[in-house]
């Protein structure tokens, strides 16, 4: 579902007109066509109309996340659903180290006991389906696993998917980059915090990716030390869910 849609739904629910609705933050003639999916709407303007209708981010979003994917162990994970990833424990050899794995990740518990499977998580991702969707997942994985000089040189490789109009590789792009921007600020390497943070919000204005972008603006906000900005933009990632991406 894309954001026009789902801003048409949920003023159609509230019984208000256009010009009720978008209240002058757009235009009525822009906002009708964010609602026809013929232009974007920038998140600052998103944000400023839910809450002058009062809408809050969890209720408007929940129906967008909730979108029908065909892999879904890859949503499970993006979706850090630690109970329904521990079901592929029941899986082949391989499957069961990826399920520990994805665990392990979403537990935040220390990695470097499956650092030697990065071929075998490669492995068994690629044969699962040898398609793009399963290559950036794969590189997804390993996002977490290799060292910080190797991480760059990930980033390097899958940006070129970042033309795609698949949704969910768009969307698991999007979280590689996550990974790399928490992983950088971490490790203080801010020249590679602003790089990854640019990066997420030059990805294309797709509905899947909002939240996402959320956290690369929380990041820049840090680094331009906009502390009662990024305060703000925390408040909005703990309601979601994306808390898990601050440092």
């Amino acid at each position: 579902m894309k954001i026009g849609t789902q801003l048409k739904n949920t003023r159609l629910l509230l019984g208000l007109t256009q010009e009720q609705f978008s209240a002058g933050i757009v235009t009525e003639s822009y906002y009708s066509r964010v609602e026809s999916n013929k232009n974007n709407i920038s998140m600052d303007s998103l944000l400023k109309i839910l809450n002058y209708n009062y809408v809050s981010l969890y209720d408007f979003f929940e129906p967008i996340l909730k979108t029908d994917i065909d892999y879904e162990i890859i949503l499970t994970f993006i979706n850090h659903d630690i109970k329904k990833i521990k079901s592929f424990d029941t899986l082949n050899n391989d499957g069961q180290t990826l399920a520990k794995l994805l665990q392990a990740i979403l537990k935040r518990e220390n990695l470097d006991d499956f650092r030697k499977f990065k071929s075998q998580v490669t492995k068994y991702v690629n044969k699962s389906a040898k398609d793009e969707t399963c290559i950036v997942f794969a590189s997804f994985i390993l996002a977490y696993l290799c060292d910080l000089n190797e991480l760059n040189s990930l980033i390097n490789k899958i940006t070129a998917y970042a033309s795609t109009d698949n949704g969910l590789i768009l969307r698991i792009l999007a979280h590689i980059e996550l990974v790399a921007l928490e992983r950088f600020y971490k490790a203080q390497e801010l020249e590679d915090v602003k790089k990854m943070a640019n990066l997420i919000q030059e990805l294309p204005n797709d509905s899947v990716l909002v939240l996402e972008k959320v956290v690369a603006k929380y990041y820049l906000a840090l680094l331009d030390k906009h502390i009662e900005d990024a305060n703000e933009i925390s408040k909005v990632l703990k309601i979601t869910g994306y808390d898990e991406y601050l440092p």
